[in-house]
């Protein structure tokens, strides 16, 4: 009678919101906040002028007591009172609208909202898009991607032990990444849609079958046009060419233009046998048509139907000079454009206790409750740490622990909280001398629908399978335009 082994899988947990900031839990912006209050009291004071000096500090007190309090959040209330003020000038001046401009349409530029004029669509010898960034100096390149799965749901079809070499496989590339000094950013991204039996539809009929069989196929793709989800994900990396490596890669290969295409599709090379080396089953990167298309169907769905018509013709996909918005209007809590509503979520906090790898399963698979599948694009964001940078800035953390530990020390005491804190700066560099690398992710979701009630609909079942995922979602509140376009076309911006 032989013994069955068994073995637990690894788990993950991720700790909470840093809250110690410069000093007592306070950021560098509630630092400056209290600091610019505290300064025209001082000077009356220096002045002897009591006066003076009481006056300002009525006066500055909100702005003090600004940088002490925080929002939900976590971002002082002074930064979230300017953030409304230049939200309401911006609206005031129009700036909240944005309408594409009229005239001819100049080849290889692609046109956003709040970003006139600044990036360029180009062309690599193989076929393959690069974005680029002329304010920043930097090159986008992205590819679709494909694997056994990684999200752990009900419908999966890869073992709990086939994720879990598949993440570690992942977590390879992405230590990888951190040591390439010329990767500037790394988004990773995966998209929810109503797919499309279009292409069948059009082959059908153009068999002009009839008879008992011809009905019941035709009925099946009827009931298919109503089920059928797509899920595409995306890896986009961004190479820094204005500075550094990057640049001495740029010249080594001719400069120029023509040195970032060579050293974009270096970077193409490199990463695909990496990404089937980790076990993902296909990576191609994509065309300009084919990168534009996703962009566009994004703020446009209503004509997603007519970009699937031409799927597999010499006009599959979308111009890219085309791909950004006819017209966007932002609200406080959402945007509109051409024919659908947007709202943008940016991920508080990830699961605080023990789950199994693949816990945004729950998040990708989020039905509403008629059981259609929510339009959405999830976006994690991720900037390479250098192992030297990301040490000291440990160092820096543990420093100013200590610091916090001892004043209140001499008060109340260090909280759990605190020590939590401490407990995460312990992994964090175990992570790195385990030679992790450490890439500081940032996730950003974005909630599509045709309609404002739909989209309500949506955001509901949304963050509810969120919080049933361990994983709080906040609204980008006043940045809708802003979250929308970084996460609808991935060109290497990020957020702030």
């Amino acid at each position: 009678m032989s013994a069955v082994e068994t073995r637990e899988l690894a788990k993950v947990q991720y700790a909470r919101r840093p809250t110690q900031g410069v000093i007592l839990g306070i950021d560098k912006y509630g630092v400056w906040s209290i600091g610019i209050a505290i300064f025209p009291v001082l000077v009356f004071l220096v002045a002897r002028n009591l006066l003076g000096a009481l006056v300002a500090a009525a006066i500055m007190a909100p702005l003090a007591a600004g940088g002490l309090f925080k929002t939900e959040a976590g971002i002082p209330l002074t930064m979230h009172v300017l953030k409304v003020l230049q939200f309401t000038r911006r609206k005031a001046a129009g700036m909240t609208k944005y309408r594409r401009k009229t005239g001819p349409i100049v080849k290889g530029r692609l046109e956003l909202p709040g970003h006139p004029n600044r990036f360029e669509i180009w062309e690599t010898e193989k076929g393959s898009v690069v974005i680029w960034d002329k304010r920043s100096q930097m090159a986008s390149i992205t590819c679709v991607v494909a694997s056994p799965g990684m999200a752990q749901h009900s419908v999966s079809v890869s073992t709990p032990e086939e994720r879990e070499g598949l993440i570690a496989g992942w977590m390879t590339v992405c230590g990888a990444w951190t040591r390439r000094q010329q990767i500037a950013r790394v988004t990773v991204q995966e998209r929810t849609r109503p797919g499309s039996v279009v292409v069948e539809q059009q082959q059908f009929d153009a068999l002009k079958k009839t008879g008992p069989l011809a009905e019941s196929y035709q009925e099946a793709l009827n009931l298919l046009a109503d089920e059928v989800v797509w899920r595409p994900s995306t890896i986009t990396l961004t190479i820094d060419t204005g500075s550094g490596a990057g640049r001495s890669l740029v010249k080594s290969h001719g400069g120029g233009k023509a040195g970032v295409l060579a050293v974009c599709e270096q970077e193409m090379g490199s990463t695909t046998e990496a990404l089937m080396q980790a076990g993902f089953t296909r990576v191609a990167w994509c065309t300009p048509r084919e990168w534009a298309a996703t962009g566009r169907g994004t703020v446009d769905p209503v004509g997603e139907t007519a970009i699937d018509a031409r799927i597999g013709s010499a006009f599959e996909g979308v111009a890219p000079e085309l791909a950004g918005p006819m017209s966007l209007d932002e609200d406080k809590d959402y945007a509109e454009t051409d024919s659908a509503f947007h709202r943008t979520y940016w991920v508080a906090e990830w699961p605080r206790i023990q789950t199994l790898p693949g816990f945004m399963g729950n998040v990708a698979f989020a039905e509403s409750h008629h059981g259609y599948a929510v339009r959405h694009t999830f976006s994690l964001v991720g900037n390479p740490v250098p192992m030297k940078d990301a040490l000291k800035r440990i160092a820096k953390d543990r420093k100013t622990w200590k610091q916090n530990a001892q004043f209140k020390q001499d008060r109340a005491g260090t909280t759990i909280a605190d020590n939590a804190d401490w407990l995460n700066l312990d992994a964090r560099e175990q992570d790195l001398v385990d030679g992790q690398g450490q890439l500081e992710f940032t996730g950003y979701l974005v909630v599509t629908a045709v309609t404002r009630d739909e989209l309500e609909e949506a955001c509901a079942a949304m963050e509810i399978s969120a919080a049933n995922a361990g994983v709080e979602l906040l609204v980008m509140s006043y940045e809708q335009q802003a979250g929308l376009i970084a996460v609808a076309y991935p060109v290497g911006m990020g957020m702030k």
